[in-house]
């Protein structure tokens, strides 16, 4: 009773903020090791990249082309059918068909980006594990094949925000 009475009074005296997310960063090797004792932890579901996965990647990629892109100046979302849409449709639907492939949707993350033309543009980012480190590749409409995140950033992308990798939430990217 004493703890919530504390509680009680630490809130009407004070408004929590948020915590803000900021870049990706490996995590600490504590949970890493207690990930690889516990893969079962809905937090432990870090997709290692290998062959298999490459190519749901690729597939996914060459399906999402084949939807017939279409402006679209409204903000409504919903995943592409094939019957033309915009790129945040374009992503959505890349992302429903990698998540019924048993990707975690923590590692299929939207993201939103200034091209180098200086349009704003949606596309859907994936984190993996490849060789033991953190990367993610990006589905983009605009391109044929997966890209780093790097080598778009290389090519003039600047990356604005993206889902958080759990919850409704999204993140500012910082780097």
């Amino acid at each position: 009773m004493a703890a919530s009475l504390l509680l009680s009074a630490c809130a009407a005296n004070r408004t929590a903020e948020p915590l803000r997310d900021g870049g990706i960063v490996l995590p600490p090797r504590g949970w890493m090791d207690y990930c690889r004792r516990n893969a079962s932890d809905p937090s432990c579901k870090a997709v290692r990249l290998d062959a298999k996965r490459w190519r749901q990647l690729e597939q996914a990629q060459r399906e999402t082309r084949r939807i017939p892109r279409r402006s679209d100046r409204s903000d409504h979302w919903e995943v592409a059918r094939g019957n033309g849409a915009d790129c945040e449709d374009i992503a959505l639907a890349a992302r429903e068909r990698l998540h019924a492939e048993g990707w975690p949707l923590s590692s299929l993350r939207l993201a939103t980006a200034w091209t180098e033309r200086g349009d704003y543009h949606v596309v859907l980012t994936v984190d993996v594990i490849e060789h033991g480190r953190l990367a993610t590749y990006v589905l983009d409409s605009r391109f044929t094949g997966i890209v780093s995140s790097d080598r778009l950033e290389r090519l003039g992308y600047r990356f604005h925000m993206r889902q958080a990798s759990r919850g409704p939430h999204w993140v500012v990217v910082t780097g």
